[in-house]
């Protein structure tokens, strides 16, 4: 009964371990390993790295009232979409209206004055031709004529500013956007400087993403990024790195991607977005499955396929992607070598290939 037992308990284990050498068989009383194949290829590999942040706007001016008056007119309320020089708010105009009248009317005297006085300093000159007059006085009619020239130039000037306070007592939008903040009711009286409106422009966009402090060294300016945002789910925008912020603190170990992007249209600022920026890129990489590599005591190593035979060839192994493991030395592309059973396999075993 001791020997039955024993018998039986050597048959449970052995069973397993039969299970796991199902890909071997016996063959002219040799050990032959059943494996599949492949070829080493050559492949374009690039790495990714993800993160979420957010979406900025590029431009958020706060309009404010560049002369002094009380509102009149309100064009504009929160939420708006505007366009570029679209009128936002009206200011009372009757005092620049008067200033700007009040210049018209000096220079329309002034003018009078220079004719008078040219004509003046005509005739002393021609006294003085005459020897009829003193030089003198002739030299006092040309002073008072330069002084009316200044003074007349000057009153152009105010002209010309009265004119442009007046302008601006109409409120125009400096950027197509929308209006997320207004500041004033009609009937407010405003100063030079007061806050009016809070315009965020939706035309150029920044997108900020946080990296982990790991990455510092394989981020850079001009690396290509993409990027999604649920505002827009089927929508994906590429872009590059136009800056790097080093914001590393004690409390995030981080630092600040960011991209500058144009709006593809649905997005708005202040909404989640994912992106992607490739860090790494290989061309024409030689890859193979990631399970034809095998650790050995000599290191990684592949089993090249040579008639009923393998070859244990010892390799440097590079980026692993998506089941894929790219080989940077050892190998070249179109080498055939063994994949399923290549852990079974070991130097010159005798291998049978299993054909699909």
């Amino acid at each position: 009964m001791m020997r039955l037992a024993s018998t039986l308990m050597l048959i449970c284990l052995w069973l397993p371990l039969a299970a796991m050498a199902a890909p071997e068989e016996q063959a002219a009383g040799s050990r032959v390993t059943v494996v599949t194949t492949t070829r080493a290829g050559l492949r374009d590999l690039e790495v990714w790295e993800t993160s979420v942040g957010q979406l900025q706007a590029r431009t958020a001016p706060t309009v404010a009232a560049e002369v002094g008056g009380r509102i009149v007119v309100i064009h504009a309320d929160v939420g708006d979409r505007v366009q570029r020089d679209q009128p936002l708010l009206g200011l009372d105009r009757t005092d620049f209206l008067l200033e700007q009248q009040a210049a018209e009317a000096d220079i329309q005297r002034l003018q009078a004055l220079v004719r008078a006085q040219k004509l003046k300093v005509g005739r002393l000159r021609r006294l003085v031709q005459q020897n009829s007059t003193s030089q003198s006085a002739l030299d006092d009619a040309e002073a008072q004529l330069g002084a009316l020239d200044a003074q007349l130039l000057s009153s152009r000037v105010r002209l010309q500013q009265a004119r442009r306070k007046l302008e601006k007592t109409g409120i125009l939008s400096p950027v197509a956007g929308r209006v997320d903040r207004r500041f004033v009711s009609v009937g407010d009286y405003v100063k030079a400087g007061t806050p009016l409106f809070h315009i965020t422009s939706l035309k150029r966009l920044r997108v900020k993403l946080p990296y982990p402090e790991s990455l510092v060294g394989r981020l850079r300016v001009g690396l290509p990024a993409r990027l999604d945002s649920p505002v827009a789910p089927d929508l994906t925008v590429t872009g590059r790195i136009t800056e790097i912020r080093p914001v590393i603190t004690v409390a995030n170990r981080s630092i600040e991607v960011i991209i500058d992007v144009d709006n593809p249209g649905p997005w708005d600022p202040g909404a989640s977005v994912t992106g992607r920026v490739r860090v790494e890129r290989r061309d024409g990489a030689v890859v193979v499955p990631e399970i034809s590599v095998i650790k050995r005591p000599a290191g990684d190593v592949v089993y090249l396929i040579d008639g009923d035979r393998v070859r244990q060839q010892v390799v440097r192994t590079g980026l692993r992607l998506d089941g894929m493991v790219e080989i940077t030395h050892g190998l070249t592309a179109g080498q055939e070598l063994a994949v399923d059973g290549a852990g079974f396999l070991t130097d010159g075993a005798r291998v049978r290939v299993a054909r699909p």
